[in-house]
């Protein structure tokens, strides 16, 4: 196997998914060499869109849809890019299909089916493009395969394979830091480490499920939406054994004044290969089912069955039953004395698994990563800036009912069963706590650091100081969801969540802790990292 010269850079990131992208951009703006690398021919991981010759269609095979109201930072980004969005086509009745003998029931879903869905027109990969063009040429380097990460003391050593079968060569990359923008689990299969990981952190990345991995999206085209003229929304569940799609919903790109109709495959990994020859007519089959015969007769179907992608879908995710990501906070911490990081979007507090996690992650790695940079001229004074988090955390905590309402809609519309109090609780204090780490480093320079106190037992003495403004806020939050809960039609059917019992409580409970903990520790972490800066900036000799 040829050798060719190895690449030098300070950051090298393996993965050129939105999170390596993301972090590949925010590097280059603050002044450090990156380079991405990434075993597939093509960028974007799990975003791939595909297009319908026949209708000229963009098609969402990955993940399609963000939210905006409780995912900032995609909506933002995609306004910084320039990038439309629309809402997802949710007016109509939803079909469900529970017996395979019987008509479907339409069913009217006040207030749509996908809680507030938003799609980038064009398809979700025009972000993955936007993202690469802001990169300086040479920079991204698709087929090569990371095969080994090595620990060289002053630098890292990544041991890549390029090229296809019968060409392959191996290439080194040298860089201070390294970055994993890969899903956790594939870490485990597909790279080796010298010296070998420590067994919690191994754990740590195979207990954390790579979301929708095993999973199957079908998308059927057509000339037009027909079903939208028949009052239907696209939307169906398919709740029986025979399902070959257990969701359905509206992929239309109207920009084209054309149909499609997209489903999640109902079988697992496994069945689809039994089923793959059949897998077509099924398919069809079932559409028809739900809106008759105009689905059989101008329809194009495009499969992607991303357990048969090796690098999204890993061993354990193959075998596995499909599991929403909820890492642990080990692989948020910097490794081998802060030159190795773990991202994509399975490591991100908010957001994990969606294409905000991803953007989430690649913030938190660019700003551990960032240089240490003067303070802004004119900062203003500490008491200030203190007032202004208080009044950041304020706003933020009287929008988290809201926010919660949002959630448990959006768990609600993708039928969502097990845990829904607990997962739409959690996913609010995340959001809030994330949101509120973005506004506090931008108030870290008028924070007046350096005048704050001395450090006791590795806290920093504002800690405790700025976590006050939350105090009581969790206990608070948890009785509104409660209350709502209590009265919510949505949640009739499910006694356990309309009215939770002591066991749940104490689950809830300990979960918002947990997330506290973490939260509390990551912000003491940035006003440490801060106040070392500004010693250093203090201390510095000009040159």
């Amino acid at each position: 196997m040829a050798v060719v010269q190895p690449l030098v850079a300070d950051v090298a990131i393996v993965g050129a998914g939105l999170c390596g992208l993301a972090l590949a951009r925010s590097l280059h703006a603050q002044g450090l060499s990156a380079v991405v690398v990434e075993a597939r021919e093509r960028l974007g991981g799990r975003v791939l869109t595909r297009r319908c010759e026949a209708t000229g269609q963009a098609l969402d095979m990955g993940p399609a849809w963000f939210w905006p109201d409780t995912e900032p930072r995609i909506a933002a980004l995609l306004a910084e890019l320039g990038l439309a969005s629309a809402p997802q086509h949710d007016p109509g009745d939803a079909l469900w299909l529970t017996d395979p003998n019987r008509e479907p029931e339409r069913r009217e879903e006040t207030g749509g089916v996908h809680a507030g869905a938003y799609r980038i027109k064009g398809g979700a990969a025009r972000l993955v493009e936007a993202l690469a063009a802001t990169l300086p040429a040479g920079s991204v380097h698709p087929g090569s395969a990371l095969r080994l990460l090595r620990d060289r003391g002053a630098w890292l050593e990544l041991q890549l394979e390029e090229g296809q079968e019968g060409g392959r060569r191996m290439r080194l990359l040298r860089a201070r830091h390294a970055v994993l923008a890969l899903p956790p689990r594939l870490v485990l299969e597909r790279i080796a480490f010298d010296p070998p990981l420590p067994a919690a952190l191994v754990d740590a990345l195979a207990a954390t499920p790579t979301w929708m991995a095993a999973q199957a999206k079908a998308v059927t085209t057509y000339s037009r939406p027909f079903w939208r003229t028949a009052g239907h929304s696209g939307n169906a569940f398919v709740r029986h054994a025979q399902a070959m799609l257990g969701e359905v919903f509206d992929a239309s790109d109207d920009a084209t004044g054309a149909g499609a109709l997209g489903g999640f495959v109902a079988l697992g990994a496994a069945q689809r290969v039994n089923f793959r020859r059949g897998m077509p007519m099924l398919i069809e089959s079932q559409l028809v089912q739900l809106y008759g015969a105009q689905a059989q007769q101008d329809g194009r179907q495009h499969v992607c069955d991303w357990a048969d992608e090796p690098w999204t879908c890993s061993a354990a995710d193959r075998a596995g039953q499909p599991e929403p990501p909820q890492a642990d906070p080990a692989l948020r911490r910097p490794h081998w004395a802060g030159r190795l990081y773990f991202g994509g979007s399975e490591s991100a507090t908010h957001g994990a698994g969606h294409m905000e996690g991803a953007l989430e992650s690649a913030a938190r790695i660019a700003r551990a990563l960032a240089p240490v940079r003067a303070a802004a001229p004119g900062a203003a004074d500490a008491g200030d800036a203190l007032s202004r988090f208080k009044a950041t955390v304020a706003a933020r905590c009287a929008q988290a009912p809201l926010h919660y309402r949002q959630h448990l809609a959006r768990l609600l519309s993708c039928q969502q069963a097990e845990q829904l109090t607990q997962r739409a609780l959690l996913a609010t204090v995340e959001q809030v706590y994330s949101e509120t780490l973005v506004a506090l480093d931008g108030l870290l320079p008028g924070l007046g650091l350096e005048r704050a106190g001395p450090v006791a037992a590795g806290r920093h003495a504002l800690t405790p100081v700025l976590l006050a403004a939350f105090d009581g806020w969790n206990g608070q939050l948890l009785s509104e969801a409660l209350a709502f809960n209590g009265g919510s039609c949505a949640l009739s059917n499910f006694p356990d969540e309309h009215q939770p019992d002591t066991v749940l409580r104490r689950a809830i409970a300990l979960d918002l802790a947990a997330a506290w903990r973490e939260f509390a520790l990551e912000l003491n972490g940035r006003l440490m990292a801060a106040s070392t800066n500004a010693d250093a900036r203090r201390t510095a000799v000009p040159a």
